[in-house]
Formats: C-alpha cells, sequence, structure tokens
C-alpha cells in the first residue's frame, strides 16, 4: 500500500461499535418482538379458534398478519438504515402495543383480528430495525448468533409460561403486547446508523468488495436468504405431514421438534463462541450442501425413527446457517442497508411455505417433495458462497482500518 494510502486510511476509522451489554440489549429485544408472533403462531391458531374461528380461517388470518409484519419489515428498512432508526422502532412497538392490546381484551372477533393486523404491521418495524442494527455491531457473525440463542431462549421460556396461565386471548396477545412494551423501552440503546461507511476501495486499493459487487451481493443475498428459507420452513411446518406418512406417533414428532429447536440454539452458540474466526463462505456452503442432502433423505425414509433424528439433524443446520446468512447481509454494510430488509424478506418466503409444500406433496408426492427441496439448496451454494466472500471483503477493508486481522 503506498504512503497516500496508508494516511488515507488511517484518517478513516471502522464505523462498527463493539457489542455491549446496552446495544446488545436493544437489537436482541426489538428482534425478539419482530419475530415472536412467528414463534408464538401455535398458539395463536389456538385462541382465535377459541375466538370462534375455524382451522382454515385461523391459518388464513396467520398468514396475512405475519405477511403484513413482513411487507412493513421491507417498505421501512431503507428508514431503519438512516437517521431515524430509534424512532422507527419505537413507533412501530408503540402501535405493536396498541395493537396487541386490543386483541388481548376485546372480545369483538373483528376487533381481535384487526387488533392482531395493526400489531403485526407495526412490529414489523421491529424486523427492519433490529436487522440493521446488527450491521452497527463489530464481529456480525457473533452478533447475529447470540441474537438467535438469546431469541431462542426466551422463546423457550413464553413458550413455558404461557400454556401454565392458559390459553386465552389476555395471555398470549397480552404476552406479544408486553414483549413490544418492553422492547418499546430500550429502542434508545440501539446502535445508530453511521453517518459515514467508507467503501471497500477508499479503504484499501486492493480490497475484493467493490461498491458494484456490494450492490450486487446485497440484492442477491435478499433473493437467495428468501428461497433457502422457504425449502427449509416446508419441511420444518409439514413435518406433522411427513410424520404421518411413516407412522411417527405425536409424542415422539413433539420430542423431535422440542428437541430441534434446543440443539439449534446450540448450533447458533458455536457461532457465537467462535465468531468470525470460521468466515462465512466454506461454512454456509458446508450447511446448504448437508441440508440439502439430509431434505433429500427426509423424503424418501420410512422409519418414523429415523425421520425423527433427521427432523433434529436438519434443524440444526438450518440454525447455524440462518445466523450465517444475516452475518453475511449485516457484513456488507454498516448501516444494515441489505440487514435491515432481510428479515421480512424471509418472512415473506417462508409465509408461504405451507402452501408450497402442501402443494408439491399433493400434486408429486413426498419423496419428489424432499428431492425438489433438497435441490434448492444445491443450486443457492454457488450464489451463496459469492455473497459470503463479498461480504467477508468488506469487513476485512473496514479491519484493515484497525489493524484487526479477520480470516478469509
Amino acid at each position: 500500500m503506498s504512503s497516500a494510502s496508508i494516511s488515507s486510511a488511517a484518517a478513516v476509522e471502522d464505523p462498527r461499535v463493539p457489542l455491549q451489554l446496552r446495544n446488545g440489549s436493544a437489537v436482541f429485544l426489538v428482534s425478539l418482538a419482530g419475530l415472536m408472533m412467528a414463534n408464538l403462531a401455535p398458539l395463536i391458531m389456538s385462541v382465535l379458534e377459541q375466538v370462534g374461528f375455524d382451522v382454515v380461517a385461523s391459518g388464513n388470518i396467520l398468514t396475512w398478519t405475519l405477511f403484513a409484519s413482513a411487507v412493513v419489515g421491507l417498505g421501512t428498512a431503507r428508514f431503519a438504515a438512516g437517521s431515524h432508526r430509534r424512532t422507527l422502532a419505537a413507533v412501530g412497538l408503540i402501535i405493536g402495543v396498541l395493537g396487541f392490546s386490543v386483541a388481548s381484551f376485546l372480545p369483538s372477533p373483528s376487533l381481535v383480528v384487526a387488533g392482531l393486523g395493526i400489531g403485526g404491521a407495526g412490529v414489523g418495524a421491529a424486523i427492519s430495525t433490529s436487522g440493521a442494527a446488527i450491521a452497527a455491531l463489530k464481529n456480525p457473525n457473533r452478533v447475529s448468533a447470540t441474537s438467535g440463542v438469546v431469541n431462542r431462549l426466551l422463546v423457550m421460556v413464553v413458550l413455558a409460561v404461557v400454556p401454565v396461565l392458559g390459553l386465552a386471548q389476555a395471555t398470549v396477545f397480552g404476552a406479544l403486547a408486553l414483549i413490544s412494551l418492553i422492547s418499546l423501552a430500550v429502542t434508545l440503546w440501539l446502535p445508530a446508523a453511521p453517518e459515514f461507511v467508507p467503501s471497500a476501495v477508499e479503504s484499501e486499493p486492493r480490497a475484493t468488495a467493490s461498491p458494484r459487487r456490494v450492490v450486487v451481493a446485497g440484492f442477491a443475498v435478499l433473493i437467495v436468504f428468501p428461497l433457502w428459507g422457504t425449502s427449509e420452513d416446508a419441511v420444518w411446518t409439514l413435518a406433522p405431514v411427513l410424520g404421518d406418512a411413516v407412522s411417527l406417533s405425536e409424542q415422539t414428532l413433539g420430542f423431535a421438534l422440542s428437541a430441534a429447536a434446543g440443539v439449534g440454539a446450540a448450533a447458533m452458540l458455536v457461532v457465537t463462541l467462535f465468531g468470525k474466526r470460521i468466515g462465512r463462505a466454506t461454512p454456509l456452503a458446508i450447511a446448504l450442501i448437508l441440508g440439502g442432502i439430509i431434505k433429500i433423505w427426509i423424503g424418501m425414509t420410512d422409519d418414523p425413527g429415523t425421520l425423527a433424528v433427521l427432523i433434529v439433524v436438519v434443524n440444526t443446520v438450518y440454525a447455524f446457517a440462518f445466523v450465517l446468512f444475516i452475518a453475511t447481509a449485516a457484513g456488507l454494510d454498516a448501516r444494515g442497508t441489505w440487514s435491515g430488509p432481510l428479515i421480512g424478506a424471509y418472512v415473506v418466503g417462508s409465509s408461504f411455505a405451507p402452501i408450497i409444500g402442501a402443494w408439491l406433496i399433493d400434486g408429486l408426492g413426498i419423496q419428489m417433495f424432499g428431492t425438489i427441496m433438497g435441490i434448492v439448496s444445491f443450486v443457492l451454494v454457488i450464489p451463496t458462497v459469492l455473497i459470503a466472500r463479498v461480504s467477508t471483503g468488506v469487513e476485512r477493508s473496514l479491519n484493515h482500518l484497525d489493524g484487526t486481522p479477520t480470516p478469509r
């Protein structure tokens, strides 16, 4: 590097800030508020049936509420990456509190649906702001994985406590309102978007990530991640159908799903512990290939015990890859230009995963369903690796500014 380049790089600092208790709590709690509705989907379905809707109507209400949340997340992503991030999060969470409170206490079915829809749209802003805020923190691998672990642990607590209190409007929708309220209280701690983010070219003349490549990689991850997630969620949401086909008992299936959630958290913990040392491109490639093989195997097996084990394994691989995808998007830009809309894009795709999966099983059979879901993972390996390399190139360039080595 020339002396001019050295002096230029020295004048610019890495805009990302270290993970601390306050900014970490804000990112993790706001993220939890944005995703809690999806996590409580089975309980929401039960309460909607209590209110007076049948299974089909309840499913439609939940699907379109999640879709509304995802659309708001996508629509607000640009603002989440700017100077009004905290204001956007606060306004969205206030709307969430009000909407979920209406659904909690008013007996009218139409008002319950309206409240749930308004609340869901409100927390869509939490999806974009928490996703964008992750990019403002150093070591996106560790931050995204820690967020995933915290999210799963808190969800496990909520899922354990709410049924004990009793499934009702006040407990289930009230839990959504309470989590939104707690998250609202810490929005002031969200890390702000950097006013200036040096490009890879500005910081390092021989950088591997030019601004054009970053933009291409950003749009690509917004396409690849939802496609991959849809194939994963189709297997997850249709696990009962797959279990019925091989005579897997409800008790064993329930145990497998619970174990999958716990082991998935352990997979996220691995990324938390090793952080950026494991890189992104290679582990993502391995995860997608392994996940593709397991999904094909799931479609072919006729042994209930094998299916139960495969469900646990495929969700473990999924959890590992999920946090690395988020880290990849966060690594592309410290303002959160790409990580802000990422979860919203994912939820849009996953909202239709049950419909797509059911259509494939009904029309082509379970074996072809598993094969197609596996092929999706294989097809996405190369673009995922290319995106991940651009992401690590950007982070390497920023770390070069403060002398911190970054593995390839």
